[in-house]
């Protein structure tokens, strides 16, 4: 589970990084972000990615692959990550390394 203090929470920022955050792509997720305060992270998946109990799954692997990379970003940002369909045909170490390489592409993590 993420800790509570890293979690976003509020619909206005969801929408705000949706309209003017900035976004990177990877094969099984996208990650929209800018610049805060403090470290938050969010996550997202539509019905593209499937009915309720598929985009829970993916939501908690999502979750599960963000953990082990906390201690490794650099600043402090607003997420999002939003799921791919294809997220949940993936093991979590694939979803990790995608994750972590996407990060590293936006500059967000060392």
């Amino acid at each position: 589970m993420l800790p509570v203090k890293y979690r976003l929470k509020k619909r206005k920022t969801f929408n705000y990084l949706h309209q003017k955050g900035q976004r990177t792509g990877g094969q099984f997720v996208s990650v929209l972000f800018c610049s805060a305060t403090t470290l938050k992270i969010g996550f997202s998946a539509s019905k593209k990615v499937g009915n309720s109990v598929v985009r829970h799954r993916a939501m908690r692997l999502m979750r599960e692959a963000m953990r082990p990379l906390l201690p490794q970003f650099t600043g402090k940002y607003n997420l999002v990550v939003v799921a791919k369909p294809d997220l949940v045909k993936q093991h979590l170490l694939y979803i990790t390394l995608d994750l972590q390489k996407t990060l590293k592409k936006a500059g967000l993590m060392l």
